[in-house]
């Protein structure tokens, strides 16, 4: 018998995310300083000022910090650079390469808060 029948889905998150696609670039952020990890490029599914949800190639594990590079389109050639936590994983086959990383954002300048909540409510009224 299905428990979950009939019962509405109530969305817990305290900020409003948008589906975007960007290009990202990131990278695990290797616990030895003395490591380099390589640049891996992706796409954002959707993004909120808590967090970004990447397609990839998957890296590193839960609970493990990445350094996000995040091209919002707006033509200067800046990105918004910030450092996440990788929160969940999802592959898209058993032991494969690719998949998608859900990442909450651990500390983000003011002003790449205002671009983010500027691109939200502009895709919020489409």
């Amino acid at each position: 018998m299905n428990e979950n029948k009939g019962k509405l889905f109530i969305e817990k998150r305290k900020h409003r995310r948008i589906y975007k696609q960007y290009d990202v670039r990131y990278k695990l952020m290797p616990k030895e300083a003395t490591t380099k990890a390589p640049k891996i490029e992706g796409k954002s599914l959707d993004i909120s000022v808590r967090g970004i949800r990447i397609e990839g190639d998957v890296l590193g594990n839960e609970g493990e910090i990445i350094r996000v590079e995040i091209d919002t389109g707006t033509g200067s050639g800046e990105f918004i650079v910030v450092f996440a936590e990788i929160r969940w994983i999802r592959r898209e086959s058993a032991g494969g390469k690719s998949g998608q990383l859900g990442l909450q954002f651990l500390a983000l300048k003011q002003e790449d808060v205002e671009t983010i909540k500027k691109i939200v409510a502009e895709n919020s009224q489409e």
